[in-house]
């Protein structure tokens, strides 16, 4: 018979575990609101716990790792076989299915299969394999009003390495022409590529971001435990910089470069200079090889950056002269392409112009064009290909 002074004993313990219950409770609504409900956390939350487990059992995080893999000959790739592969990168979202030029090549391509006789080979960074759903990419695009074409676009790669795989997929498939779209960033993965193949010393480069805190412990398996882990143990500062800020244009924010130090994609940095004069031997050498050895035309498409296409609402906040160092490689370029006789359409007018009149073209904080700006960036390519002639239907 429990008495009067052991029930009186027994309620603390009873207010502990029902307390401790209602810990666990609320703990256990928020790791499934984080979850359910990522979409609608803050960025900076979703960027800290994206490499939370989704599920205690599973090894797969609540924001999937990008699948690169490590390629010493065109930089990197990704796997053959990827299917509704979910892409979440800042604020651009889409699944990714990936398929091979022909059973057997290991790099996998966002594209409908290789049907023959091939009019069209893409080359490219992501700005070809395109940061959008499938459907708004501007290669789909195309491909779905002007005969057969293959999207040989690979993200993480610069012209080195896309010309090696060039030399690989087009003379096997001959295609009639080849468009290659060439963005800023590709002057450093130039040097990458070199410096991963001992083809040069280490050059100056843009100082690194600071890394997010990798989960460890019940970090892994909690997000909450995450956040306050992050919280407790600041991140290693390899840099002062802040690399971005955020302003306000045409009523929606704007994630762009800083000044504190020269742009990444400025030709200050040794790297790049390196990677803009590899860059144009490549070129003529590409030009060169597809007429020789493939019997095609090469027309290169120039993509501006976010900062560049922006210019008229960021000269105020960035200065005109930061942002007219960016597009200097650029600018180099096109002196290269007008002299030598190139085909080339560089996109910088159109986009501004789109810009001007509302359009949004490059998402709010990732730095790729968006659908908008794939739509625009298709019209401009079929407009120079009707204009030019460069591709003429078949008899």
């Amino acid at each position: 018979m429990t008495t009067p002074s052991q029930k009186a004993a027994r309620r603390p313990l009873r207010g502990i575990l029902i307390a401790l219950f209602g810990v666990l409770l609320a703990w256990l609504i928020i790791e499934v609101f984080m979850r359910v409900g990522f979409e609608m956390l803050p960025p900076r939350i979703q960027g800290d716990i994206q490499a939370v487990r989704r599920v205690p059992w599973s090894d797969e995080r609540i924001v999937p790792a990008f699948p690169f893999i490590l390629d010493r000959t065109i930089q990197v790739r990704l796997p053959v076989g990827l299917r509704g592969y979910p892409v979440r990168w800042s604020d651009a979202r889409f699944q990714v299915d990936t398929i091979s030029v022909w059973d057997g090549h290991e790099v996998g391509f966002r594209s409908a299969p290789t049907v023959y006789p091939l009019d069209v080979m893409t080359f490219g960074d992501s700005f070809t394999f395109c940061w959008t759903d499938y459907a708004d990419c501007w290669v789909t695009q195309l491909a779905a009003q002007r005969g057969n074409w293959f999207n040989a676009g690979v993200p993480g790669t610069g012209a080195a390495g896309q010309f090696a795989l060039m030399q690989q997929i087009a003379p096997p498939t001959k295609p009639r022409l080849v468009i290659w779209a060439w963005f800023a960033n590709d002057l450093k993965d130039v040097y990458d590529l070199d410096l991963l193949q001992g083809k040069t010393p280490e050059l100056e480069v843009p100082p690194p971001l600071n890394p997010a805190l990798e989960p460890v412990g019940l970090g892994q398996f909690s997000a909450l435990a995450h956040l306050i882990y992050v919280a407790l143990t600041p991140p290693t500062i390899l840099t002062p910089y802040q690399h971005y800020q955020t302003v306000q244009v045409n009523n929606r924010p704007l994630l762009i470069r800083t000044t504190e130090y020269p742009h990444a994609d400025s030709l200050a940095w040794s790297a790049n200079r390196y990677g803009l004069a590899r860059t144009l031997e490549i070129f003529d050498e590409a030009r060169r090889f597809l007429r020789d050895e493939v019997g095609a035309e090469l027309l290169i498409v120039l993509i501006p950056t976010k900062e560049e296409a922006y210019s008229a609402a960021l000269s105020e906040t960035l200065g005109t002269e930061f942002i007219e160092s960016i597009g200097e490689g650029r600018r180099t370029l096109i002196a290269h392409f007008a002299e030598n006789g190139y085909h080339y359409l560089d996109a910088l007018p159109a986009l501004q112009a789109a810009i001007q009149n509302g359009e949004t073209i490059y998402y709010s904080f990732d730095s790729h064009l968006d659908a908008s700006g794939n739509r625009l960036l298709a019209t401009l390519v079929a407009e120079y290909l009707n204009r030019e002639q460069l591709l003429p239907k078949r008899d």
